[in-house]
C-alpha cells in the first residue's frame, strides 16, 4: 500500500489498484513502486497486488489471487482514507489480462446473476470507476504464437494457461471473454483505458487494438492510446527512471482527475544506462 501522507485528514483520496506483469513467472508487487510513488504523490491512495506465478500456480490460480486481492481492497478502501466512488483498477502485461479477466468475469456475474468460472471470490464491477490496461496481453491464443517465435516456447504457455490442468487459452482471454458476452455486459463496465506503445515487440499492439474494438462492440465505453516508439517496458519501467514526461503516469492521473499538463520528472539515473537496460531488457 502507497498513502499520502494526508489520507484520512479530510477528503477521500482516489484509489489505484495496480496488477504487475512478469509473464506470469516473474511478477511482482514492487514492478509497480515507481510507478506508485509518483500517483502516491499526486495524492493517490495506490494498492500494489502479488499474485502466485508459475510454478507455484496457473493462470487460473492467479485470476483467484487477483481477484481476492480486488474485493480487499474494495472492503478496506476507507480505513485507508480512500473514496470507494474512485476506486481504478490497472493492469499491465500479464497483469493487464488477469485484472479485465476478472474485471470481464464480475461484470458477467452481475449481468447473468450467475457464478462464472474466474469469478471468485465476488465482488462487484460498478465499484469501480475505471479501468487502466498497459501493454495488457488480451489475445492471449494470438500471443501464444507470437511468444513461441520469439523463443517463449508454446509448451511453456500451454503449462501456465490451464484450468484444472487443461489448456485453456479461451476461458483466460479477455479477448474471448469480450466476444461472448451474455446481454447487458456493457451496463456493469466501468470506462477503459488501453495504452500501448507501438514498438512493443513482447505484446503485440494488435492486441489492444483488437480488445478495444470487442469493448466497443459489446456496447462498452472504450479507448485506445497508441504510443509511437514505446517498448513493452518504457511505460512501466525506463520513462519512469529517465526522467521528463511520463505518460503512464500522466495518463491515469487524467483519468482520475482531468486533463492533466505533460509532467517533467527528474532523471533517476543517467539516460545512457536507461538507454542501455532497454536494449538488453528481454521484454
Amino acid at each position: 500500500m502507497y498513502i499520502p501522507k494526508h489520507a484520512n485528514q479530510g477528503e477521500a483520496l482516489p484509489v489505484v489498484i495496480f496488477v504487475t506483469g512478469g509473464a506470469w513467472t516473474i511478477g511482482y508487487k514492487a514492478w509497480g513502486a515507481l510507478l506508485a510513488r509518483r500517483l502516491c504523490d499526486a495524492g493517490v491512495i495506490v494498492a500494489c497486488l502479488d499474485y502466485r506465478n508459475f510454478p507455484q500456480g496457473s493462470a487460473m490460480d492467479m485470476l483467484e489471487d487477483v481477484n481476492t486481492g480486488i474485493a480487499w481492497v474494495l472492503r478496506k478502501v476507507e480505513r485507508y482514507g480512500g473514496d470507494p466512488e474512485r476506486v481504478y483498477l490497472v493492469g499491465q502485461s500479464a497483469g493487464g489480462q488477469l485484472a479485465l479477466l476478472a474485471l470481464l468475469n464480475q461484470a458477467a456475474q452481475a449481468a447473468t446473476g450467475q457464478a462464472v468460472l474466474g469469478g471468485a471470490p465476488l465482488w462487484h464491477p460498478q465499484e469501480l470507476a475505471g479501468f487502466v490496461g498497459v501493454s495488457g496481453a488480451y489475445d492471449l491464443e494470438g500471443l501464444a504464437e507470437h511468444l513461441h517465435r520469439r523463443g517463449m516456447y508454446k509448451d511453456l504457455l500451454d503449462t501456465i494457461v490451464t484450468i484444472n490442468g487443461k489448456v485453456s487459452y479461451q476461458l483466460l482471454s479477455p479477448l474471448h471473454a469480450a466476444r461472448n458476452p451474455p446481454d447487458n455486459l456493457a451496463q456493469f463496465l466501468p470506462s477503459t483505458l488501453l495504452m500501448h506503445g507501438t514498438a512493443d515487440k513482447t505484446v503485440p499492439v494488435a492486441s489492444s487494438l483488437l480488445m478495444n474494438d470487442a469493448m466497443n462492440a459489446l456496447g462498452a465505453e472504450s479507448d485506445v492510446q497508441l504510443l509511437p516508439g514505446k517498448t513493452h517496458t518504457d511505460l512501466l519501467l525506463e520513462d519512469a527512471l529517465a526522467g521528463g514526461e511520463d505518460v503512464l503516469t500522466d495518463s491515469i492521473l487524467s483519468c482520475i482527475f482531468g486533463p492533466q499538463q505533460p509532467s517533467n520528472y527528474t532523471s533517476m539515473c543517467p539516460k545512457f544506462l536507461v538507454r542501455l537496460a532497454g536494449i538488453v531488457c528481454p521484454f
